[in-house]
């Protein structure tokens, strides 16, 4: 069994505002294992990228982690990143974790070479010379496929392509060889071809290198090809958790069910409406009373669903739901 590398307990990160208190990630509780793959998957809104901000506390005011733990066990400590102090947390950011941004292009600095930025995170953690530093992040280039390396070593951020900047960006989160790898969005906005290729790589790195992941999308088809478990959020909790092969196959949550069958059809003789999920993301200031889901639940039952939140419960062996009715809903 691979051992545990990062537990989240009961994560509350709220912002709070002129309008009041909002709970972007209310009582989400995650667990990584070494050398696995874990997909979050939701719809944008519900909380995703603001749990990964929380892991490496890089919520800015007004946001703030309010209560939870979030406990990062590496070969000599386990360390509470929640009440870690800065200097220990500047060890961690980019040493043992390492992250890649949803957008390269305002994630990378402008003024310096692509060389230079991947450089500094390895003289940052490690004590290389600048002539060492240089040369790994060569070898990084190289780790990532990026194209004539030697030459793009100088070049600046708006000398190269999206698919480009994001290969930096993962040759940046790699540099240090991390134990933990966020993803947020790796390929967003980027082509069919240049995803399969990145989705490719960060496959690739995790089989050499060991690393466990944590992939943030909504991209079902993404989180199918890639991870080893999957969990899925709404309106800031987690409300299905499973090893992804039970989860695409046997789905107990309705907004998990709702995402599978709102997936394109490949089949082009099948000219059936696209399936959708009715209403919206609740805004976190206006999350409903009982079940956050209930509003658009087509299997909702009154009075309990709009009353009792329902608690997150193991069904079955490693999967877990949120919804008072899974086993009914189920048969």
């Amino acid at each position: 069994m691979a051992a545990q590398l990062l537990e989240i307990k009961n994560l509350v990160t709220a912002f709070h505002t002129s309008e009041g208190r909002v709970p972007a990630v209310d009582g989400v509780s995650l667990s990584i294992k070494r050398g696995r793959t874990l997909g979050l998957v939701g719809e944008s809104g519900c909380g995703k990228s603001v749990t990964a901000m929380s892991i490496l506390r890089l919520v800015s005011s007004p946001g703030r982690i309010e209560s939870g733990s979030i406990t990062f066990t590496t070969e000599s400590e386990s360390i509470d990143l929640v009440t870690a102090a800065e200097k220990q947390l500047r060890k961690v950011r980019g040493g043992c974790i390492g992250m890649i941004f949803q957008e390269p292009m305002t994630s990378l600095n402008p003024v310096f070479t692509v060389g230079d930025q991947i450089a500094e995170v390895v003289q940052l953690h490690q004590k290389v010379s600048r002539a060492e530093a240089r040369s790994r992040a060569l070898e990084m280039l190289h780790l990532v496929r990026v194209a004539d390396p030697e030459q793009r070593l100088d070049a600046y951020p708006h000398q190269l392509s999206g698919g480009m900047r994001q290969r930096v960006m993962i040759a940046i989160a790699l540099a240090c060889e991390p134990d933990l790898i966020i993803a947020d969005e790796p390929t967003t906005a980027l082509d069919v071809t240049i995803q399969a290729q990145i989705l490719e790589l960060l496959e690739d790195l995790r089989s050499r290198l060991g690393t466990a992941t944590l992939l943030i999308t909504h991209d079902l088809g993404v989180v199918a090809e890639t991870c080893d478990d999957v969990a899925v959020m709404n309106a800031g909790r987690i409300v299905e958790q499973a090893p992804a092969v039970e989860l695409f196959s046997h789905p107990l949550h309705p907004y998990t069910k709702g995402l599978l069958q709102a997936r394109p059809n490949v089949d082009t003789r099948d000219r059936s409406p696209l399936a959708t999920i009715p209403g919206m993301v609740p805004a976190p200031q206006d999350f409903p009373s009982g079940c956050r889901f209930h509003p658009r639940c087509s299997y909702v039952r009154e009075p309990r669903c709009d009353a009792e939140p329902p608690t997150l419960r193991e069904v079955s062996s490693g999967h877990f739901v949120r919804c008072h009715f899974a086993e009914e809903i189920d048969s």
